[in-house]
């Protein structure tokens, strides 16, 4: 069953000659997917569309070096929900501690961390599901790149 999402939130379409915190975060992801050393510094230039393009190409996208959703959603974390365990629920639980939440670092999505998730997605008008699939994860990470 497919589902809409109602949201004023979507993921942002970048290329070459973009600037600002979306940039930033491509090129943080980028990095901590091992393509290089990228400066994370917000400037959507040569080295970071032929880093874009390489790993477009690694993942068997459309190697067009523009950021589109595809490209989005091969970056960013697998979507989780509450029964999903290990470092990317880690990472999670990081996250929303940063912005206030007080979740035990455990590794496991239980009740908790999904109340965390269904908070943190209606004060920032994503769906309220608990999932955090590529929207939730892109509203996350951006508002860490922001701060």
């Amino acid at each position: 069953m497919t589902s809409s999402v109602s949201s004023s939130l979507s993921l942002p379409v970048l290329r070459n000659g973009s600037n600002g915190y979306n940039v930033t975060l491509i090129q943080r992801l980028l990095n901590n997917a091992g393509y290089g050393s990228l400066v994370e510094d917000g400037i959507f230039g040569v080295r970071t569309d032929s880093t874009v393009k390489q790993f477009q190409k690694d993942r068997n996208l459309i190697v067009d070096g523009i950021v589109g959703s595809q490209t989005w959603e091969a970056l960013l974390p697998p979507t989780i929900a509450r029964g999903s365990s290990g470092d990317d629920v880690k990472r999670l639980q990081s996250i929303l501690n940063e912005m206030g939440y007080s979740l035990v670092r455990d590794s496991i999505f239980g009740s908790n961390t999904e109340a965390a998730v269904k908070g943190y997605q209606k004060n920032t008008t994503l769906e309220v599901d608990g999932i955090v699939g590529p929207l939730t994860w892109y509203a996350l990470m951006s508002t860490m790149i922001q701060d």
